[in-house]
């Protein structure tokens, strides 16, 4: 028995019946109750651990009695209506105070609100202050009342359940650093948070009924409207992109987007989605400074060794297909070692970064200028005429380098010397024309350096087999 009464107050609890607040629907039971029976009182008794109280009530001032007096006490311990035809007969209630007072009780009649076998949390009954007899269709009548209000408690449970997770997510959501949008599956958003001032610089109110595609980037409209399409057809149900967008003041930001598909709570059908938008600009530039550091180097700016070998890959790739010209630059600096070791590193590094900006400026855009390392440079340069075009950005380098640099007041003269190889016509191998470019600059170095020779198969072959002292 007390493990009995244990899980019916936790019933009580769990349906959250100390809501105070009326509900009309149960009041309208009560009602119909007491117009249905004739009955000047009806109640909907919920019977706690020390005291009963109504949730509903029509035709009684009171909103609660000691348990001790409570006829529902006794409606609660069978699944069979309760009553009590006339009170002052019955030896339980004759000397009870509801019945010798105030509200005079004489009739009674309860069916107990089950939750489940041998769970009853409370009853629904009439009460008269006159004798009277309860038929037996009466009694199954006030058992469906009862049924009603069970199902009632239960969906009013469940109600104001949904308003708490409603109450819960609107705070999440109106409260979170992320912008999030619940849309329909057109993609129309049907909800904005107010993350979306901050991100995008729109009230929430001004993007509801707008669609995301409108606001993307033009790079990145066709691969975001596939998967829209994806999320709209529900072939996927998670997902996450990134993407510009674009602010009310017309400037573009990167965001990440996390997409997940919604359900129709009642049939279980794909009904939208709830994407979390996310300001990734930061990230994105660090991922950005990142990859360049990658590939470029740290002094000069100018491409690294990785980034020239892939370009020139592509170059070699591109010229299969197209027949192009191109050609493999390798420039070494004549004196700079002298530089180092009279004046020290740091005016070495200054020295660098002046004849670098310097050979930048002479370079296409869609050439290459990479240093190697310490005073060597690579330069790719594509789609070209050779040997003229070669001719012409080699003597426009040497000339540029060869301009007195001021290191701290003093005055420094450095020189350039440059190999040149043509692919395809010395080759189509990376390491190849690399090999042959350098060779055509030692040629450079031993014919007087601050000037430029290509790679000739036959004259380097013979400049191999030389003495090396007589090129030094």
């Amino acid at each position: 028995m007390a493990g009995n009464e244990a899980d019916r107050l936790e019933a009580i609890r769990s349906l959250d019946l100390s809501e105070t607040v009326p509900d009309p629907r149960f009041d309208a039971i009560c009602r119909t109750a007491a117009a249905l029976f004739g009955a000047p009182i009806a109640l909907v008794s919920i019977v706690e651990a020390e005291h009963q109280w109504f949730r509903a009530k029509c035709g009684l001032d009171a909103d609660r009695t000691s348990r001790n007096v409570s006829f529902c006490t006794y409606a609660i311990l069978a699944d069979d209506v309760f009553v009590i035809e006339d009170a002052t007969r019955d030896p339980r209630f004759a000397d009870n105070p509801l019945v010798t007072g105030s509200p005079g009780i004489r009739f009674y009649a309860g069916a107990p609100l089950l939750l489940s076998p041998g769970i009853r949390f409370g009853s629904l009954c009439v009460i008269d202050s006159v004798p009277r007899s309860f038929s037996e269709k009466e009694r199954c009548q006030l058992q469906d009342l009862a049924l009603i209000v069970v199902a009632q408690l239960r969906q009013a449970k469940v109600e104001a359940d949904l308003r708490d997770s409603e109450a819960h997510y609107r705070l999440l959501a109106d409260n979170a650093s992320d912008m999030i949008v619940w849309s329909d599956l057109d993609t129309t958003r049907r909800y904005v948070s107010p993350a979306a001032l901050a991100l995008l610089g729109y009230e929430p109110g001004e993007l509801l009924g707008t669609r995301p595609i409108d606001g993307v980037h033009p790079d990145d409209a066709p691969a975001y409207r596939r998967l829209l399409d994806d999320l709209g057809q529900a072939r996927v149900r998670n997902a996450v992109s990134r993407q510009r967008y674009q602010r009310k003041d017309g400037s573009w930001t990167w965001v990440e987007v996390t997409f997940n598909l919604t359900h129709n709570l009642k049939d279980g059908t794909p009904d939208g989605y709830v994407a979390a938008v996310r300001d990734i600009n930061e990230r994105m530039e660090a991922e950005r400074r990142i990859a360049h550091m990658a590939q470029h180097d740290a002094l000069t700016n100018l491409a690294n060794r990785t980034l020239f070998q892939e370009g020139l890959a592509q170059e070699i790739a591109r010229s299969r297909r197209r027949e192009d010209q191109f050609a493999v630059f390798c420039l070494d600096l004549d004196r700079f070692k002298a530089v180092n070791d009279t004046l020290g590193h740091q005016a070495g590094d200054t020295v660098l970064q002046t004849v670098s900006a310097r050979m930048h400026d002479l370079v296409r855009t869609e050439d290459t200028l990479a240093r190697f390392g310490g005073d060597e440079f690579m330069v790719l340069q594509t789609g070209t005429t050779q040997p003229s075009s070669g001719q012409a950005l080699a003597r426009r380098l040497i000339e540029a380098v060869r301009e007195p640099i001021s290191v701290d007041g003093i005055t420094v003269g450095i020189g350039l010397s440059i190999g040149i190889a043509v692919g395809p016509q010395d080759g189509v191998d990376g390491d190849g024309l690399y090999r042959q470019a350098d060779l055509a600059l030692y040629r450079a170095k031993a014919g007087g350096r601050n000037t430029f020779r290509f790679y000739d198969d036959g004259a380097d072959d013979a400049f191999l087999s030389a003495p090396l002292a007589a090129s030094a």
